[in-house]
């Protein structure tokens, strides 16, 4: 049944973008999740304080590959006979779909629905110190996070803007994946987290002409969720100068800083010394508009501070794809 739930999946994404790329041109909303105007530069992870129009309907299918500088076995085993339970995993792979619509042209609503994969996750225990535990694959679908995008400051004169987010995640994603021993998965390693989330931002976005400054905070609250698990509270922080290039390609690009700050998390009351982490990436990336409607971006992050709490893997590249539509 997992195979066939994921064989679904796959038609399913692949209708969607079917879909977009037969849809015939409208104008661009301005600055949805990978959507940018036609004559103004956007970012691609951090958030615009710009909003979309009234009635403005965006869609964005992407995908995201973190690439993990994971542990041998070897290391894995010197770490249980020093006393330490630790694991590791080769990559995680991430295939989201996200809509937005404008209520009015100062409150956008948007939603966003991941498919996550951890590619070949493994471990050893303290108390087993010669044996590596293999685990498998995890995949499903993970939780949707659901946000509120409200621009309470627009000065057009001086290309000014600032807006609050709020919003929720919601635990629609899969917490019960076993691996190949047919044993649970930690909820770490689940695509799904169990637990409700809040969300509170604030973002701000400063234009000259072609050029965009864009810069968002947001803070998410995590809650106690599947198997008595608190993932920790996430802290996300952005910065992106933007730059439309003039001619016919429609092209923008893009540099970006971006920052992740993660609580340790518990498990059952007891917190886990090797987890949570303060992660900076420097993100290069591009934006092309293909016609009227549709554009593509990819954005590559290399991370340029990693300083993780106790014995963790940590990353050696980000890449993100990914494809919108706007009417």
């Amino acid at each position: 049944m997992e195979i066939e739930g994921e064989s679904m999946l796959k038609i399913t994404f692949a209708a969607v973008i079917t879909f977009l790329c037969l849809m015939p041109g409208a104008v661009l909303a301005h600055h949805a999740p990978g959507v940018t105007g036609t004559s103004q530069a956007g970012p691609i992870l951090t958030t615009s304080a710009t909003t979309m129009h009234k009635g403005g309907l965006a869609f964005t299918l992407q995908s995201s590959y973190v690439n993990i500088e994971d542990f041998s076995d070897n290391e894995l085993l010197g770490f249980a006979e020093q006393g330490n339970d630790v694991h590791t995993f080769d990559y995680l792979y991430s295939v989201s779909a996200a809509a937005a619509y404008g209520i009015t042209d100062d409150l956008t609503l948007s939603l966003r629905i991941p498919y996550n994969s951890f590619n070949n996750i493994r471990e050893a225990h303290s108390d087993e110190p010669d044996e590596i535990h293999q685990h498998g694959d995890s995949r499903g679908i993970g939780d949707m996070t659901l946000l509120a995008h409200y621009r309470f400051l627009n000065m057009p004169p001086r290309q000014f803007e600032s807006a609050v987010i709020f919003g929720l995640k919601v635990p629609t994603g899969k917490t019960d994946d076993k691996d190949i021993h047919g044993d649970r998965f930690e909820t770490e390693h689940q695509p799904g987290s169990g637990s409700w989330d809040p969300v509170i931002g604030v973002a701000v976005t400063k234009r000259f002409e072609r050029i965009s400054l864009d810069a968002d905070l947001r803070y998410t609250l995590v809650t106690e969720g599947s198997q008595d698990t608190d993932l920790g509270d996430l802290m996300n922080y952005n910065l992106a100068v933007s730059y439309h290039v003039p001619g016919k390609l429609f092209l923008d690009l893009v540099l970006e800083a971006n920052g992740e700050w993660k609580q340790k998390q518990e498990i059952s009351g007891s917190r886990d010394e090797n987890s949570g982490a303060h992660v900076l990436y420097v993100s290069p990336g591009m934006r092309i508009r293909l016609n009227k409607a549709v554009s593509a971006f990819i954005s590559v992050g290399i991370p340029a501070i990693q300083d993780m709490n106790g014995i963790q893997s940590e990353t050696n590249y980000r890449t993100l794809f990914g494809v919108s539509v706007g009417l």
